[in-house]
């Protein structure tokens, strides 16, 4: 890594980068009645992640989750609190849901292309789903001891981080 202000700079940088892209991105840790999360496998990456994908222009993060999850799966959920006031204090600003985790991913691991990941947790509202073959292979409902027992190279590692620590914190 240079030692250049505008270069991409990993862990902890939120810093200006020249020649850097970085896009937001909405992921849902979509749980059920039964404890379990829905996991996609992903199309072109072919390992397992929550439903989730890039925030349209004039949208919302807390909207495009929930459009990216009904996308890739049919299923409808909601959003679920993290803890946030959604009293704003006057009528001209709203309160939006706070995510559960936001992730600077660094795509392709090249420090050139990053998403801006923020993660929410959702409640599915009752349907099993099914897989979009335009993007993705599978669609699962996996309890947490499924999860924790994918090889490495089946999930992200931080997928899985916060999978398990969204199920272990609804369990």
């Amino acid at each position: 890594m240079r030692n250049d202000p505008f270069c991409a700079m990993p862990k902890g940088s939120t810093g200006i980068a020249l020649g850097v892209e970085r896009h937001f991105t909405a992921t849902g840790i979509v749980i059920d009645d039964q404890n379990r999360a829905l996991l996609i496998r992903h199309k072109k990456l072919g390992v397992w992640l929550p439903p989730g994908g890039h925030v349209e222009p004039n949208e919302t993060p807390d909207v495009a989750v929930l459009r990216e999850i009904w996308e890739e799966s049919g299923v409808l959920a909601t959003l679920l609190p993290n803890g946030e006031d959604h009293a704003a204090g006057d009528e001209w600003a709203e309160v939006l849901h706070a995510p559960f985790a936001v992730l600077l991913e660094d795509i392709g691991q090249r420090g050139v292309h990053f998403h801006i990941d923020l993660v929410y947790l959702c409640a599915a509202r009752g349907q099993e789903g099914a897989s979009n073959p335009e993007e993705n292979t599978d669609l699962r409902w996996m309890t947490l001891r499924e999860v924790e027992a994918l090889d490495d190279g089946a999930i992200y590692h931080n997928a899985r981080h916060l999978i398990v620590k969204a199920l272990r914190g609804r369990a």
